[in-house]
């Protein structure tokens, strides 16, 4: 699994979308209940497809999840003690249960963005009527949740379904209401609001909780640019390339900061610079695949 996966990110990398679809589809006939894997094919699916198909596997997921909840109650609890120690970066990994019947065989199939919303709505109602009821079973599967829940949110704000969104987002927090993902996701709402500041202090939050979190970083240094504090978002987005010397993104807004500083030589250093790695940069990081020995 993991080797196919690396294959597709190494086709996502060089823009072979498709390519890189059709590796981890055929992953997924092996590993059907990989959320590593699914979380890749959302991120393909966004960039090649649009947010509407994307969601479909959305939705996928979601009935996924509730499959795999009924199976740890029913399995016990013995695997917990095990399965909490994974450490939160480590979310994405799939929870590697062999279920039967485990996905849902037309996840890929075309669908209208409304039917794509009114299916995605009637699995969250269903998953929420779950969240009432008591918390059990491992750490993993809730932060699963947590990450499929606000992938929906990313997928419905680039649809500018804001509304959609923030009931995502709200889904979210009441899992983990201090997880820097969900702060972080809030705050990129609030920004497409146009609530700056309120974005600047979901931003800071988050930060707090994770104080190496780059991507939260390539977010607050435009709008600290956009309040006017301009040395401070260089700073922030200083501290993000160093942190992550490849991350396009970063480079790129610490280009766009430099640029309205006047700093038009230094700017077009950060733009090559960030054209560069996002030419071979993967749709997910590397990272997800587990390193084994």
């Amino acid at each position: 699994m993991n080797s196919l996966h690396l294959l597709a990110l190494l086709f996502s990398a060089q823009k072979h979308y498709q390519h890189a679809l059709d590796v981890i589809n055929m992953a997924l006939a092996e590993y059907p209940e990989s959320f590593s894997l699914l979380f890749t094919k959302v991120k393909l699916e966004r960039v090649h497809k649009g947010p509407e198909e994307a969601l479909v596997t959305c939705r996928h997921m979601l009935r996924m999840w509730q499959m795999v909840y009924n199976f740890s109650q029913h399995s016990g609890s013995e695997k917990e003690s095990s399965v909490t120690e994974v450490p939160m970066i480590k979310k994405h990994n799939g929870m590697h249960l062999s279920l039967p019947d485990a996905h849902d065989t037309d996840s890929g199939s075309q669908r209208a963005s409304s039917v794509a919303a009114s299916r995605l709505e009637q699995a969250m109602s269903e998953v929420t009527m779950q969240n009432t009821a008591l918390r059990q079973g491992p750490m993993q599967l809730w932060t699963t949740l947590e990450q499929i829940w606000l992938q929906a949110a990313e997928l419905f704000m680039e649809q500018r379904h804001l509304k959609e969104a923030g009931f995502c987002i709200q889904e979210a927090a009441s899992l983990f209401p201090t997880s820097h993902t969900v702060l972080y996701m809030r705050g990129r709402l609030a920004e497409m609001k146009g609530s700056l500041e309120e974005a600047k202090q979901l931003y800071d939050e988050a930060l707090t909780v994770n104080p190496a979190g780059v991507e939260i970083m390539h977010s607050l240094g435009p709008i600290l640019s956009r309040l006017g504090r301009r040395s401070l978002a260089q700073k922030v987005l200083r501290d993000a390339v160093q942190i992550q010397n490849t991350n396009h993104q970063a480079w790129n807004s610490l280009g766009e900061v430099l640029q309205a500083q006047g700093k038009n030589e230094a700017a077009v250093e950060c733009f090559l610079t960030a054209l560069d790695l996002e030419s071979s940069s993967p749709v997910v990081p590397f990272t997800v695949i587990p390193r084994e020995l």
